[in-house]
Parts: C-alpha cells; sequence; structure tokens
C-alpha cells in the first residue's frame, strides 16, 4: 500500500519516515483534506502498520490529476481526493492498480486552477 500526501504539507511522510509524529510550521496545500500541521500519534502509528511506501505530490500533479480526472473519467474530485492519481500519473505502476478518488469540494480558486466552469 502507498500514501499519499501534498509536498507542501508533509508531516504525515515525515511521520512515517520517522515513526513518530513530526509536526511542521505550515500546511499551506490547496488539498483541505491533506492539511495537517501537527500528526496524531495513534494515526501514525496505524498508517505505519499498513502503509509501505510514501509520496509526495505537488499542488501542480494535484491540479493536473483534477482535470485528467474530469476530462477522462467524467470524475469531479477535490485535491486530496484526486491525490492518488496524482501519483499514479507522475509514476505509473505496472499490473493490477486501485486508486482511491474521494470528494468532490472543489473550491472556485481550484475549479479555476483546473479550467472547470461552476
Amino acid at each position: 500500500m502507498i500514501g499519499v500526501q501534498a509536498k507542501q504539507a508533509p508531516s504525515y511522510v515525515l511521520s512515517w519516515r520517522a515513526s513518530r509524529p513530526v509536526s511542521t510550521d505550515t500546511c499551506e496545500t490547496c488539498a483541505d483534506g491533506l492539511a495537517t500541521r501537527t500528526p496524531e500519534a495513534a494515526n501514525v502509528a496505524a498508517i505505519r502498520k499498513v502503509v509501505d511506501e510514501v509520496i509526495l505530490v505537488s499542488e501542480a500533479q494535484m491540479i493536473d490529476a483534477i482535470r485528467h480526472l474530469y476530462v477522462r473519467e467524467n470524475v469531479l474530485a477535490e485535491p486530496a481526493g484526486a491525490a492518488a492519481t496524482a501519483a499514479y500519473l507522475a509514476n505509473p505502476i505496472s499490473g493490477r492498480v486501485a486508486l482511491l478518488v474521494t470528494g468532490a469540494n472543489v473550491t472556485s480558486e481550484v475549479r479555476q486552477r483546473v479550467g472547470i466552469a461552476e
């Protein structure tokens, strides 16, 4: 299992790597669902049990993934929900792959960046 986090909000990736909660000074990302500065210890422990690898994705990669999902798959996903797709598009994996795509809480600002009318 591969976890995905926004580069601009890396607290859970840093925590996964350190095996303990690691706070960050900022979490400025368009992916509200991934914007965490201070991870919960229980969450870090649970993630460490099931996640084999973690990948960071950029804001541009998430925006491109939202556009891809909307245009190619007819799915409107919020940035956090498109993060797994962003990681896959940047580094495709061969074989069977399941990507979770969740949420449709897309702000006007994100819609504008993607080029989707409201």
